[in-house]
């Protein structure tokens, strides 16, 4: 596989956990009601929004030069991992022994998927 097939699974993965990680973000900040959420935490929402934008303008450049039978599953994969990896460190959330075999089976498959 490319590299730069790569290079662009792990770009799109990382912006897209980002997006995810801020949102959890906005999700935990305190609040009466969704309204309220929405008023004070307007910015942050709309940042996570644009970066799932840019990552769907990414996507569809990247697509044109690379298999989606390749790419998207290491993408998606990758995705996993980092939103995983962002839960446990910035929100101290546990991970389960379990979690973590399917966390290395998504990571044996990427292997995979990168040998094709």
């Amino acid at each position: 596989m490319s590299k730069i097939i790569l290079l662009h699974a792990f770009l799109l993965a990382f912006l897209l956990a980002s997006s995810h990680a801020l949102l959890k973000w906005v999700s935990i900040q305190s609040h009466e009601n969704y309204l309220e959420l929405l008023l004070r935490q307007w910015f942050p929402i709309t940042v996570a929004l644009a970066v799932y934008g840019i990552v769907f303008f990414y996507y569809i450049l990247v697509l044109r030069s690379s298999p989606v039978s390749i790419l998207y599953p290491i993408y998606t994969g990758l995705s996993v991992l980092f939103v995983m990896i962002a839960g446990r460190i910035l929100f101290n959330e546990i991970l389960t022994s379990w979690q973590v075999f399917g966390a290395a089976l998504v990571l044996a498959g990427i292997m995979l998927m990168g040998r094709v």
